[in-house]
């Protein structure tokens, strides 16, 4: 598994999600089920290095369970939400017992596998790094909820009220907590100055 990449995902059309789940519990296509779960894969993987702080054993584990649980229940989905907002919930609940089976977070220094290989000059490269590794560990300060906040709204690019259905939180803490989360950060930035 490569270390995930931090950049905003283009979010898909429910209508063809909701068309792949039907065409798989009718039919039991295996491509089907293939097909949904490449499409927002990279998604649930980018939640979980963040919540389980990049031990990337334990984010493959818990990417398994979540497929297979995905595999085994997807005709529970109710076509309510949307399957990404379906997913990223079920990823999430399944982090939490992974961290609560775990006992104790680790917090070790994995951060930096999330930028990408840069072709800048030497001098460009270090000061990139630099700042990379500013912004990383401010974000690293953050608790673990505003750090899934920030990455579910500005990487992830969920909307409020996907984001409220994922966090099972009302909109309006949602919306008050990620204004807290980015005014946090910004500070914490301004402070490391």
């Amino acid at each position: 598994m490569r270390d995930p990449e931090i950049r905003p995902i283009p979010p898909t059309e429910p209508s063809e999600d909701f068309q792949l789940i039907r065409r798989f519990l009718e039919t039991g296509d295996p491509r089907c089920f293939r097909s949904l779960v490449e499409r927002h894969q990279p998604s649930v993987r980018r939640l979980l290095w963040v919540m389980l702080d990049g031990a990337r054993e334990e984010v493959e584990d818990v990417e398994q369970e979540v497929l297979l649980a995905l595999y085994r229940g997807l005709g529970n989905f109710r076509f309510q939400s949307s399957f990404r907002t379906y997913l990223l919930s079920m990823a999430r609940y399944r982090a939490l017992d992974a961290l609560r089976r775990r006992g104790r977070r680790r917090r070790e220094e994995r951060a930096l596998r999330l930028l990408a290989p840069s072709l800048a000059a030497p001098r460009e490269q270090v000061q990139e790094l630099e700042s990379a590794e500013r912004i990383l560990s401010g974000f690293r300060r953050l608790t673990d909820a505003e750090r899934q906040l920030l990455l579910l709204r500005d990487v992830e690019g969920l909307s409020m009220q996907e984001l409220a259905a994922t966090l099972a939180l009302p909109v309006g803490t949602v919306k008050s907590r990620l204004h807290r989360a980015r005014t946090r950060l910004a500070r914490i930035l301004r402070e490391g100055r």
